[in-house]
């Protein structure tokens, strides 16, 4: 019985469940009364459902933990940032604010004196003009706030006691700077074809020289790579290169060429025969050249024709420069005189007697305001160009056969084969050189790199680049000249530069007068006013025909001779009838309150319309 009670595992697998029908209903069909109904459930089956609730429950209660650690840790992190905030909120900045902004900055970029609003009749151009004034002063604190950014500073040398910079040699100084500073001070040795004539790119990354004996040679003068070397077969007088590096001009000895960076002649340029010195103007496109028949000649690179020439009537031309501010020309004569020329005037707009004796060289820095002179009689002169007045007169051994201006108004001397270097020269009376360097031949040629504390130097026996700390800006703008730029940043700039181009009808002495209105003054309103109310009919002096069969008798030739006098006086009055009715209509044009040609209608409107 036992046995029998508890049973195998097997026999227990299936066993009987009753599950009670519902009551019967009186909407039931009949006969379908509360019965008790039985069926069978499978052990296995069930367990395994049970078991898989079971799993469902765990999986639920372990994603419901996980979430709350989850939202745990991030209240936590939440907590800790307020804490870090509140902390920061409750600290004191020692210094509020903006950073100040030194009045000498703001005088740098001021742009003149405020408007007085008070004498304004209405509020409303008063509130305009005060905000116009707001917008002015606040751009003009960016501007100067602007050079917080600049984080290169100019350099300088200094001695020590008992010494002088001038004694201070190239070679303690290439010893003393880094490797890469090292390395821009160099000399190349080209006995054969020299003296050397050479020009730096605008923004000072190549180098372009050439022989006077037709060796002509462009190179990346900071990586040593070398782009071109030729020998066009003639002298080649001097070189100059163009808007972009990729082509140069070369004065040779009867016409001057245009070559591109591989060496590949582009353009002879016969309009400009027996040329010596040239110059090149990067916002106008212009390359200006003097020859040795006292010619001053402009040419548009940009479409390859001649804008203006003129006879100087001064003899050979062989010192020239220009000025970087006004783009303006000036050249030095036998004379002792300097004459600054535009290609809009046919006569120089200055003559400035400068020197005794012929003028040797000439330079003018890069703001326009100061100009040196060199001349036979041993003096250096540098010159107001504001007022056209000497500031300092230096006495010097041996005349200075060239000079030239770095960006920071640093004065280079090449005087025999000696070159003085002459710091702060224009504003204080210096008495001893800044830095001196002996060549082994005289010097041909002389001019500062962009934005590099470099001195080029062409001379008899080829070509040396001094180092002169403090000569060259120390931040440069990378949209206006770009050292570093690529390929395709110079295809830009090429396109943006044609685009800004400006015309040559633009260069004058007053830079000033670009910016001014050209308004009409009362006496030449006055006299356009008289031509029109004045006119008077031109006197006719006309004779009749002779005529037969008594048509030319006194009476009748009197008549035929008033009859054509008539006619013209009709013609004269009708055209400056014509004229005057031109003129009011060009006024009504210019009338804020013309509306249109006068109708019929308008007699119906009202009369505050009318006004």
């Amino acid at each position: 019985m036992e046995g029998e009670k508890q049973g195998s595992p097997r026999e227990l697998t299936n066993f009987t469940a009753k599950k009670k029908m519902k009551s019967k209903r009186y909407f039931d069909e009949a006969g379908h009364e509360g019965k008790v109904e039985e069926y069978t459930v499978d052990v296995d089956t069930f367990l395994k459902e049970q078991r898989k609730e079971r799993k469902k429950k765990i999986k639920e209660l372990k994603t419901a933990r996980q979430e709350e650690t989850k939202s745990r840790k991030n209240r936590h992190i939440l907590k800790k940032k307020n804490k870090q905030e509140t902390d920061v909120r409750k600290k004191v900045d020692p210094y509020p604010g903006d950073a100040p902004i030194s009045k000498k900055k703001l005088q740098k970029y001021g742009r003149g004196e405020k408007l007085d609003t008070r004498g304004m009749k209405t509020k409303y151009h008063q509130d305009t003009f005060s905000r116009k004034e707001q917008r002015v002063k606040e751009a003009v604190r960016q501007a100067a706030r602007s050079e917080f950014l600049l984080s290169e500073e100019q350099g300088y040398l200094e001695a020590d006691e008992g010494e002088e910079t001038s004694q201070i040699t190239q070679h303690d100084m290439s010893s003393a700077v880094d490797i890469t500073s090292a390395q821009k001070y160099f000399e190349l040795e080209l006995n054969q074809f020299g003296p050397y004539r050479m020009n730096y790119t605008r923004n000072g990354r190549f180098l372009l020289i050439a022989g006077r004996k037709g060796h002509v040679a462009a190179m990346d003068w900071q990586t040593k790579k070398l782009m071109c070397e030729m020998n066009v077969m003639e002298t080649a007088q001097d070189v100059k290169w163009l808007h972009i590096e990729t082509m140069f001009a070369v004065a040779q000895k009867q016409w001057t060429y245009i070559y591109d960076n591989q060496g590949i002649e582009l353009h002879c340029l016969k309009a400009l025969d027996c040329v010596l010195r040239m110059e090149f103007l990067p916002y106008h496109f212009l390359l200006a050249s003097a020859n040795a028949k006292g010619y001053l000649s402009y040419l548009d690179v940009s479409i390859g024709q001649k804008v203006a020439g003129f006879q100087t009537h001064l003899g050979r031309l062989d010192v020239m420069c220009q000025n970087p501010h006004n783009a303006i020309i000036h050249l030095g004569h036998a004379g002792g005189t300097v004459s600054l020329w535009s290609p809009n005037v046919k006569e120089p707009l200055v003559k400035m007697l400068c020197h005794g004796g012929g003028v040797r060289s000439v330079a003018v820095n890069n703001k326009g305001m100061y100009m040196a002179t060199s001349g036979v009689d041993r003096y250096l002169k540098i010159w107001d160009m504001r007022m056209f007045k000497p500031l300092q007169n230096y006495r010097i051994s041996a005349g200075a056969g060239h000079l030239a201006f770095s960006q920071k108004d640093v004065l280079a001397a090449g005087i025999g084969n000696v070159v003085e270097v002459y710091q702060d020269c224009c504003r204080h009376t210096m008495t001893k050189p800044y830095l001196s360097h002996r060549l082994r031949s005289p010097v041909a040629n002389l001019q500062f790199c962009p934005y590099e504390d470099v001195l080029g130097v062409g001379h008899g026996n080829g070509f040396s680049s001094l180092l002169v700390p403090g000569a060259g800006e120390a931040n440069y703008d990378a949209l206006e000249t770009n050292p570093y730029q690529t390929k395709q940043q110079r295809r830009q700039a090429e396109v943006k530069m044609l685009l800004e181009k400006i015309q040559p009808d633009m260069i004058s002495l007053d830079t000033g007068a670009l910016g001014k209105i050209d308004t009409k003054t009362l006496q030449e309103k006055i006299e356009e006013r008289n031509k029109l109310l004045f006119l008077k009919p031109q006197k006719i002096d006309f004779e009749p025909k002779y005529k037969m069969k008594g048509k030319s008798k006194g009476k009748k030739h009197i008549q035929r001779k008033k009859g054509v006098m008539e006619q013209e006086k009709k013609e004269t009055i009708r055209k400056i009838v014509q004229l005057r009715q031109e003129d009011k209509r060009e006024k009504l044009k210019n009338d804020k309150r013309y509306f249109g040609p006068k109708s019929v209608l308008d007699r119906f409107k009202k009369k505050s319309e009318a006004t």
